[in-house]
């Protein structure tokens, strides 16, 4: 009975579904937003993306498998004197460390400060605070990807279980 309710066909379009779920991801990290541009300027994000299709007994999984700081991008930090709308994170002061190697990929070119340029430590710090202040916003690049995925392959995937239906409805009137 178990070769009967492989899914044969579903197990292949859900191998499609996970390819195309690591490009779309990648593609809108790497989209950005107008005022901040790209997402992942370092490409650590992207570079750690990697779908994995799991396929039990009864449950079949699509997931990405991310960096942690994937959540603070899509759901954004909330600040201590203000919330950007959506934000789910509470207020947190970054890494410095990430902050300054954030700095050196990007690159950020510093204004003077109090007549000189400040150096990476002082402007990590100093973009650390703001983000602990300010917040960041949410870039739902996550929920933007599972939009696109759906409209690609709703209809695939029901025709899958179609075919592997009639496959074993096939198989099951022949055995009897």
């Amino acid at each position: 009975m178990e070769e009967l309710t492989r899914l044969e066909n579903l197990q292949k379009v859900l191998m499609e579904f996970a390819k195309d779920a690591e490009e779309i991801y990648k593609y809108q990290i790497a989209l950005g937003t107008p005022e901040f541009g790209n997402k992942n300027a370092s490409r650590k994000l992207t570079d750690s993306v990697k779908a994995i299709v799991t396929f039990g007994e009864t449950e079949y999984e699509v997931y990405l498998e991310l960096m942690e700081y994937w959540k603070y991008i899509e759901c954004g930090s909330k600040g201590t004197e203000s919330s950007p709308e959506g934000a789910v994170y509470p207020a947190h002061f970054p890494p410095v460390n990430e902050l300054i190697k954030w700095i050196n990929v990007k690159p950020i070119l510093p204004r003077p400060y109090n007549g000189k340029l400040p150096s990476p430590d002082t402007l990590a710090f100093l973009i650390g605070r703001k983000i602990a202040r300010e917040g960041i916003e949410p870039f739902p690049a996550m929920a933007t990807t599972k939009e696109e995925l759906m409209k690609i392959y709703r209809d695939k995937i029901s025709e899958a279980l179609g075919h592997d239906m009639e496959y074993y409805i096939k198989k099951v009137y022949d055995e009897s």
